[in-house]
């Protein structure tokens, strides 16, 4: 991997494992969750416009695909936003980051559901149970530590990792013929004109208190994390493939849970790392079957072939 792919990926894995600390600011100082999503929804397609402009020509006109991409704006984005931002008021943001790692586990589930060919082998049970086990022991680990309602915070941040599950494979099920930078601020806008209304009528930020703090952690989360992150990805994607550049799913929770503990103090005991462990190594396992399927696990000649399909794999992307 070229060294300015490295530094972007690092870039990125950094920008969107900090998402979760400042989402955690944001919630703290009293910004509705319902207000954080609908102002990084706004943000995040003002920092793509630009480039959206740009690419308009590309844009589907067709009213099926137009439904699809609203109806993904509110599913893969409005909701688990929001439901991310409910729990990051109750759980610290690193518990945050290590549900969110808990989406391919989801994406292949359904993959195995809605898209032919995705069988559910002995290999993809193994990881999957591994991977909610982990999410039981994050669970009984922070039982300890929070009441009842702090630790109902978990499943809400959970079911928003079954939307985005759900999205992507819905995305590739269906909306594989729409471009990645059309596809993304489509759903952003559709996403922002949902939110929008109900955070102001709701009254969303009457009770935020913002110093310089809660805005730089608003626009980090929103422009970053929400826009020029999304550009970075894309720009991954085409030099280095889908496949490596999904390896940021792995890098964000360590950054998530040192970011917390050092700016927020948060704790991090062995129920945090060990249900990080066994999710990543449950979503390893599940992924271990993309894009190889097929292909021998290991030896030489497995090694060979997998090289083979990747290589073939990015260059369709």
């Amino acid at each position: 991997m070229a060294p300015r792919y490295a530094v972007a990926l690092c870039v990125l894995a950094g920008v969107w494992g900090a998402s979760f600390l400042l989402l955690r600011v944001l919630v703290t100082a009293g910004m509705e969750p319902l207000g954080v999503s609908a102002a990084r929804t706004g943000i995040g397609a003002a920092t793509l416009l630009p480039f959206a402009w740009r690419s308009r020509a590309r844009f589907p006109r067709d009213r099926r695909t137009i439904v699809a991409l609203a109806a993904l704006g509110f599913a893969n984005f409005a909701v688990p936003w929001t439901l991310f931002g409910i729990g990051q008021k109750q759980v610290p943001s690193g518990v945050g980051s290590i549900a969110n790692s808990a989406q391919p586990l989801w994406a292949a589930l359904f993959s195995t559901l809605l898209i032919k060919g995705d069988a559910l082998g002995p290999r993809r049970v193994v990881g999957l149970l591994l991977g909610f086990a982990g999410v039981v022991v994050l669970m009984e680990g922070r039982a300890r530590d929070f009441d009842r309602e702090a630790l109902q915070g978990i499943p809400v941040m959970v079911l928003a990792t079954v939307c985005y599950g759900g999205s992507a494979v819905s995305i590739r099920r269906w909306l594989g013929h729409v471009p990645a930078l059309p596809l993304t601020f489509s759903q952003l806008g559709f996403a922002f004109a949902y939110l929008a209304p109900l955070a102001l009528l709701t009254g969303a930020y009457g009770n935020a208190s913002m110093g310089w703090h809660e805005w730089l952690s608003l626009f980090l989360l929103s422009a970053g994390g929400s826009g020029g992150a999304i550009v970075i990805y894309m720009w991954l994607i085409q030099g280095i493939g889908p496949v490596r550049a999904a390896v940021v799913t792995y890098m964000m929770p360590p950054i998530g849970i040192a970011l917390g503990w050092l700016f927020l103090d948060e704790p991090v005991g062995w129920a945090m790392l060990a249900g990080l462990a066994l999710i990543i190594g449950g979503v390893l396992i599940v992924q271990s079957m993309y894009p190889w399927r097929g292909v021998p696990a290991f030896g030489r000649e497995g090694r060979r072939l997998r090289r083979l399909a990747e290589s073939d794999s990015e260059m369709r992307a």
